[in-house]
Parts: C-alpha cells; sequence; structure tokens
C-alpha cells in the first residue's frame, strides 16, 4: 500500500466542499505533477481505473465540475484528475506549502477532523494542527533538539512526495 500524501491529509477535504469526493479508488492527492508544471497552482486526484458504469458516471462527474482542469492517464491502471485551487482556499493552500498546519482556519480544521473522520485530540493530525506539547516532546526526544514553541510539529511537505 502506498503511503498517503500530507496533500491528502490536508488539502484534499477542502475539494469537499466542491466535488462529491469518493474515496472509493482514490489512490493519493498532490499538488503538482512534474508533467504539467503549469499546473503548479492546482490540486491533483490520483484514481484507480475501473470499466464499471458508476465509475465512468462519477469520472463525468468530476470532469463537469467547474473546478476541474485536465484529466490524463500517468498509465494504463489510472486516472489523474487536475483541479484549480478554489479561490477562497487559496490562503489554506498556501499555508500548506509552507508547513504552516497550525495557522489553517479553526473552522478548515474542523473539517479536516470531519473528512478523515477524527474524532480523538490525541490523532497525530488533531496534534500537527494545534500543535501539541506531547508530539513536541516526541520529535525533541527523537532528533535531540529543542524545538521552539511557536514552531509547527510537523515537517514542511516534502515536494518530492507531494508532486506527482
Amino acid at each position: 500500500m502506498t503511503m498517503k500524501t500530507k496533500s491528502f491529509t490536508y488539502i484534499l477535504p477542502l475539494m469537499a466542499h466542491f466535488i462529491d469526493l469518493r474515496k472509493r479508488n482514490l489512490v493519493n492527492t498532490f499538488i503538482g505533477c512534474s508533467n504539467y508544471p503549469e499546473l503548479d497552482n492546482h490540486i491533483f486526484l490520483l484514481y484507480k481505473f475501473h470499466g464499471t458504469k458508476e465509475y465512468i458516471l462519477y469520472e463525468e462527474q468530476l470532469e463537469n465540475n467547474t473546478l476541474f482542469e485536465k484529466k490524463f492517464d500517468p498509465d494504463k491502471e489510472h486516472v489523474m484528475f487536475a483541479f484549480r485551487v478554489p479561490e477562497d482556499y487559496q490562503d489554506i493552500y498556501d499555508q500548506f506549502k509552507a508547513g504552516k498546519y497550525s495557522e489553517f482556519p479553526e473552522d478548515y480544521k474542523i473539517q479536516i477532523f470531519k473528512y478523515h473522520n477524527i474524532i480523538s485530540a490525541e490523532h497525530k493530525v488533531a496534534k500537527v494542527l494545534f500543535k501539541h506539547p506531547d508530539l513536541r516532546e516526541e520529535l525533541e526526544e527523537r532528533i535531540g533538539v529543542e524545538i521552539p514553541e511557536n514552531m509547527e510539529v510537523s515537517s514542511i511537505p516534502d515536494m518530492n512526495l507531494e508532486i506527482y
């Protein structure tokens, strides 16, 4: 199983306002694609292709979305959909790219919790979003360096992983 990107965790939920997102067949989420550098301010959803009528109808639904920009097949088994970043969410997208997770608006943090069914304050995503002291301590022990309280407790997105 492929490790999910930080884009999957922190960016995918913002698309839920604009798209009927189905996690079934959704492989991962990216904020760029090396083959399409001109789409650098976009959100990419990678789906595993299925030839069922239901899946084909879902593809059509995605393509008819007002934010839809491009569809391509990166290989024989997958389909990638590129969407423009919704205007009202550009600040969140930029904060994400800068690794400023705790600066997301409170209502967007709740949106992330709801989308991923996070119900515990002990969940790692919750600890990252609220710069939880336990996570800071754990990181300090792991790297052997004191982390200032104003610093985030998760690294900035690694573009080698976040760009397809």
